[in-house]
């Protein structure tokens, strides 16, 4: 097949993108090698920085080398002001791309193209019919007073690939083909059966992350806790991380490593004891769930999104009911083996932690959540959708 993926965010270039946390440019570009591999000719549309066995198809690097800024604009000095230079030309990124795609594709050099990251894609998918499928990385709409409800109501008849079955609890019939599982590369997560040295968090520190409700589990369990995660806005809430987090690390029962890639990620990963994750949202699929196991780390989370769905209560982990005080949290009670919610449930499965094999926590991973799996979930889709097109 000829695949054009689109990956046309700004982040994925190395001025805006080094040091950032982006999940979704990571994992466009692992299955655009992967595909590479299986003999599928692939263009990838994104930053000319990214390094891929596909072909780049690279955007205006004026927009990601230079120092733009409007000329003649009435709300220029306010819109410079509150945002950076990155907020206000990646859209012009994003459409610039998108365009290149769709004239690839009107040029017959694509069978289809795969929207992995923006949402541009929609408005030329409608005007030139081209085989396209989408896969949505963010939580659907809850209410119709948002703009994003209106957007998807705008396209909810184009082919969607939610990441989990979570995901797709929305007011909107969306047209689903699909429910796709993110993957890692085994090779880049080396496993440890050895019980660890600390909990752990790593990734972005949000209030929505609830990395304060980690730490002070871990504190009351009597274990050290150490975050990963780089310092820059992106991957950080300020007054969060100022007011919830900072004030707690002592460098002796709480520290931070900063930002890690490649084995040192692996090797920082595999040492911890469990992963401590208990979300205060939705979040429809965390990839720090399955680089944990596959490092056989057990995860101890609140049951929210897709956590059920991702790890095996009692064998890779402990799922844990939020504290129903939490106004925010829509309780699903399930028959956990933890009965203890909120944090009473997080240090009783810190302490029950030794119960987990983990060797099956890498099984678990190796069996369901790889690149390979993933490419070759696309790879149906792919061949689903072009022959249904070809068929009318």
């Amino acid at each position: 097949m000829r695949i054009g993926i689109l990956l046309p965010s700004i982040f994925t270039s190395k001025r805006y993108g080094e040091g950032r946390i982006f999940a979704p440019g990571d994992l466009a570009i692992k299955l655009a090698d992967g595909l590479v591999s299986r003999g599928h000719e692939v263009k990838l549309y994104t930053s000319k920085d990214v390094v891929t066995k596909a072909q780049v198809i690279p955007g205006n690097s004026n927009y990601t080398d230079s120092d733009l800024k409007y000329f003649l604009f009435r709300y220029r000095d306010t819109l410079e002001q509150k945002y950076s230079i990155a907020e206000i030309t990646k859209r012009d990124f994003e459409y610039d791309l998108t365009l290149k795609a769709y004239q690839d594709a009107t040029k017959g050099e694509l069978d289809i193209i795969h929207s992995y990251h923006d949402f541009g894609a929609h408005y030329f998918n409608e005007l030139t019919g081209f085989p396209t499928v989408y896969t949505i990385h963010d939580p659907m709409p809850q209410t119709k007073d948002t703009i994003e409800y209106q957007r998807y109501l705008r396209f909810a008849h184009h082919n969607y690939i939610s990441i989990s079955f979570s995901q797709r609890k929305n007011i909107i019939p969306m047209n689903f083909v699909a429910t796709i599982y993110h993957g890692v590369s085994l090779t880049d997560y080396e496993f440890s059966g050895k019980s660890g040295e600390y909990l752990t968090y790593f990734g972005r520190i949000l209030a929505d992350k609830g990395v304060d409700i980690a730490i002070a589990a871990a504190k009351q369990a009597k274990i050290p806790f150490v975050l990963a995660t780089s310092n820059i806005r992106a991957n950080r809430s300020g007054a969060y991380y100022d007011e919830k987090i900072a004030p707690q690390i002592d460098e002796k029962m709480v520290r931070t490593v900063g930002f890690l890639t490649g084995k040192a990620k692996s090797d920082y990963i595999k040492r911890a004891i469990a992963l401590v994750f208990p979300l205060k949202w939705e979040e429809p699929f965390g990839m720090i769930l399955i680089e944990a196991m596959a490092c056989g780390v057990p995860v101890i989370a609140y049951n929210r999104g897709s956590v059920p769905e991702i790890v095996r209560d009692g064998v890779t982990g402990f799922i844990i009911e939020a504290d129903e005080t939490d106004k925010s949290y829509k309780t699903n009670k399930s028959n956990w083996l933890i009965k203890k919610t909120g944090a009473e449930g997080l240090v009783e499965a810190i302490g029950r932690i030794g119960e987990i094999d983990r060797d099956a926590c890498r099984k678990h991973v190796e069996e369901n959540f790889t690149v390979e799996k993933m490419t070759s979930s696309y790879e149906a889709v792919y061949q689903q959708i072009i022959q249904k097109v070809v068929a009318l």
